[in-house]
C-alpha cells in the first residue's frame, strides 16, 4: 500500500511543469532591447541584413578586439637615430602611367609638404623626415614587391598608400608578414578594412559611407523609384555600386538596369539610349569627372531631364568645366568641403595653391593629414614600428581634426565620419553634410 502510494506521489511530482532555470522570455527580449544597437560603419537600419527576421548570434568589426594583435612586434629592437641619416616613410600612389594619376599626383603633392613642415620644426630628433615614392602602376600584383623594397631598402618606418584597392589589398596582406603600419588616404573600397588585418588605418570615405549616403538621400524622395546605374568598367566602381544597390535592394528600390562604360570613353549615346528606353527616373554615375561631365552634357542634350546622382570622383570643378549648364541640379558624395572656412583647411589651401598653383582635391587634403598622423605616431612611439603601429590603433572610437575635415575611427579603423554631399547650384558647387543634416526638399523626376 505504502509502496503504491510512493510511486503515484512521485509520478504526480514529474508530471509538474520544470521550474524556470532562467529568465522569462519577456524579460530576456527586454534586456535584449536594452542593449544598445551595434551597427558597423554608421549602417542605416534599411541596410542591416535580416533585421525584419532574426538578430545575428555574432556581429563582426564592432568589438574591441576587432584588430587585436598579439604578436612580438614591439619588442623588436628600436632603430638607432644615430646610425641614421633620415627617418623614412613609404608613399605608395598612382603617379605616371596610371589612369588615376590625377588623384595620385595631387596625394604626393601633399606628403611632400607635410614632410617639409615637419623637416622645418626639426624633423625627428634633428635627423630629416624622408619620403621614398613608388609609383603604383595598373598592372596587378605589381604592390607585393613595393613593401619589401620600402622596408629592406628604404628602411622605411611607416607607409602612405595607395587609392587603388587592389593595391592596397595586395601591399597590406604583404604586411602581415612584414609587420610594417600602412595608413591608406585614398583607398574607397569598403573591403579594405574588412580584412581585419592588424597593420592598416584607412582615413578615405569609403565606399560604405558614400554608397549610404546617396541612397538615404535619394530613396528618401518618394517620387524616384525607377533607378539607373552607369559606372566604369572597374575595381573602383563596381565594389562602390554595390553598396549603393545593396542598399537600394533592402529598401526595395533595385535598380533597374546597370550599364557601363570604359574609362576614356567619350561618347556615351548607346548607354544613354538604354537608360532612356527603361523610363528611369533617376541616373547615378560611379566614376570620375571627366566621363561624368560628358555623360550630363550629353543626357541633356538628348532631352533626359531626371536627376543625377554621383560618387566623390565626380565632385570636381572640371566637372563644372565640361558639363557647362547640364550639371545644374547634380547631386554627388564628396570625401570633403572645400569651402569651409576652418583655419587648419584654409592654411593648408592656401600654402598648396602658392606651392603648386592650384587647389588641393580631396585626396591632397586626406594624404597631408595621413603623413601628419604617421610623423604623429613615429614622434610618440620611436623607431619601432610594432609600437607605432599602437600608437595608430589607439585611434580606435576615436575623433581627429584635420585639413580635410573631422574625422571618427571605429574597430577597424576605418573613418567613418559623415560624408559631405553637393549640389551644383548657379553653376557650382554647394556642400552640405549627410544626414541628420541633409536637406529635406524633395528632388522632382521631370518628365522624360
Amino acid at each position: 500500500m505504502k509502496k503504491t502510494a510512493f510511486i503515484l506521489v512521485l509520478l504526480g511530482l514529474l508530471a509538474l511543469p520544470a521550474w524556470p532555470q532562467t529568465p522569462e522570455p519577456a524579460k530576456q527580449l527586454q534586456e535584449k532591447k536594452a542593449e544598445p544597437d551595434k551597427r558597423y560603419a554608421n549602417m542605416p537600419p534599411e541596410a542591416v541584413p535580416y533585421r525584419r527576421f532574426s538578430k545575428p548570434y555574432y556581429e563582426w568589426f564592432v568589438e574591441k578586439n576587432t584588430l587585436e594583435y598579439s604578436g612580438a612586434a614591439s619588442d623588436r629592437p628600436d632603430g638607432d637615430i644615430n646610425k641614421l641619416n633620415e627617418v623614412a616613410i613609404g608613399f605608395l600612389g598612382p603617379i605616371e602611367n596610371n589612369p588615376e594619376s590625377i588623384f595620385g599626383i595631387p596625394s604626393l603633392h601633399a606628403a611632400q609638404m607635410a614632410i617639409e613642415e615637419a623637416n622645418s620644426h626639426g624633423g625627428y630628433k634633428g635627423k630629416p623626415y624622408a619620403l621614398k615614392v613608388y609609383n603604383d602602376s595598373a598592372l596587378w600584383g605589381a604592390s607585393s614587391t613595393v613593401l619589401p623594397s620600402m622596408l629592406f631598402k628604404d628602411n622605411c618606418w611607416a607607409v602612405l598608400g595607395s587609392i587603388d584597392g587592389q593595391s592596397t589589398h595586395i601591399m597590406i596582406r604583404v604586411s602581415l608578414k612584414l609587420e610594417v603600419p600602412i595608413l591608406s588616404s585614398g583607398a574607397t573600397d569598403r573591403t579594405v578594412p574588412e580584412t581585419r588585418i592588424q597593420w592598416l588605418m584607412q582615413t578615405f570615405p569609403n565606399d560604405r559611407q558614400q554608397g549610404y549616403a546617396l541612397a538615404e538621400y535619394i530613396f528618401k524622395k518618394p517620387n524616384l523609384k525607377r533607378i539607373g546605374v552607369l559606372r566604369t568598367q572597374t575595381r573602383y566602381a563596381r565594389i562602390g555600386v554595390g553598396v549603393f544597390s545593396d542598399l537600394a535592394r533592402r529598401i526595395g528600390r533595385q535598380p533597374i538596369l546597370e550599364v557601363k562604360f570604359d574609362r576614356g570613353d567619350t561618347d556615351f549615346s548607346r548607354q544613354l539610349r538604354m537608360l532612356q528606353d527603361a523610363k528611369i527616373d533617376a541616373l547615378v554615375i560611379w566614376g570620375e569627372y571627366p566621363e561624368a561631365g560628358l555623360i550630363l552634357k550629353q543626357m541633356r542634350a538628348m532631352g533626359m531631364k531626371q536627376p543625377v546622382f554621383g560618387s566623390s570622383r565626380t565632385a570636381y570643378p572640371q566637372l563644372l568645366e565640361i558639363a557647362g549648364p547640364a550639371a545644374e541640379g547634380y547631386v554627388a558624395a564628396c570625401a570633403m568641403d572645400p569651402e569651409r572656412q576652418d583655419p587648419q583647411w584654409t592654411a593648408f589651401r592656401d600654402h598648396y595653391r602658392q606651392q603648386y598653383k592650384e587647389d588641393p582635391d580631396p585626396y591632397a587634403a586626406h594624404a597631408y593629414d595621413g603623413v601628419r598622423i604617421l610623423i604623429a605616431a613615429i614622434e610618440k612611439a620611436g623607431l619601432n614600428r610594432g609600437r607605432i603601429m599602437e600608437v595608430l590603433r589607439n585611434y580606435q572610437q576615436k575623433q581627429f581634426d584635420g585639413v580635410a575635415g573631422h574625422y571618427a575611427f571605429d574597430y577597424t579603423l576605418n573613418n567613418i565620419a559623415p560624408v559631405t554631399l553637393s549640389r551644383v547650384e548657379g553653376g557650382k558647387f554647394v556642400y552640405w553634410t549627410a544626414p541628420p543634416n541633409a536637406p529635406d526638399q524633395p528632388v522632382v523626376a521631370e518628365s522624360r
